[in-house]
């Protein structure tokens, strides 16, 4: 098997490179569902809504999640999605972190940059305290596109996020502007 190409913006993002008719060709792959290092934790939650100064009772308290149609305290939605997405810092002597490497970059394309335009999130249970939280992915579709940034493609893909027990809680669907930056 050959060594795929790749190139890096100036952020750090890997991008396997192609063409259009082989990014083409992985319409429609899903990813096993790969299980995040950490479970949700209360202070995970808090410290995620401390930092977007959330003040929603359901995500500071375990008393008041009880007199809800919810059971107990839960975790915002964004939480998950910001460790799905988002590369964890770890320091050198650890090696690189083994989280997911989303198709927005690694289908092969031409595009070595990313545009986010659309995002939609659909809610249908939560994640609570010590719940395991495993994500998997689906390319959706590749559209060609040109913009004044540069030319490139529409790339929308799916997330799911479940819990241990393999309950749908959340599900995300991004579309990008994967394109070449224009000189």
């Amino acid at each position: 098997m050959t060594e795929r190409k790749t190139e890096t913006d100036p952020s750090g993002v890997v991008y396997v490179m192609g063409t259009e008719e082989e990014g083409k060709s992985w319409i429609g792959q899903e990813t096993e569902p790969v299980e995040e290092t950490f479970p949700m934790t209360s202070r995970a939650i808090e410290h995620f809504v401390e930092g977007i100064e959330d003040p929603n009772p359901l995500y500071w308290s375990e008393e008041y999640g009880k007199k809800t149609r919810w059971g107990n305290r839960i975790s915002p939605w964004g939480i998950e999605v910001l460790c799905k997405e988002h590369k964890v810092w770890r320091p050198d002597w650890m090696g690189e972190h083994e989280g997911q490497l989303t198709f927005h970059c690694r289908t092969p394309l031409p595009g070595n940059r990313l545009l986010g335009l659309d995002y939609e999130v659909k809610c249908y249970k939560p994640f609570y305290p010590g719940d395991r939280v495993l994500v998997n992915e689906k390319l959706v579709s590749i559209v060609p596109k040109t913009m004044r940034i540069g030319t490139g493609h529409l790339v929308t893909v799916d997330n799911f996020f479940r819990n241990q027990n393999g309950d749908l809680c959340f599900k995300n669907r991004r579309t990008v502007f994967r394109y070449r930056q224009a000189d």
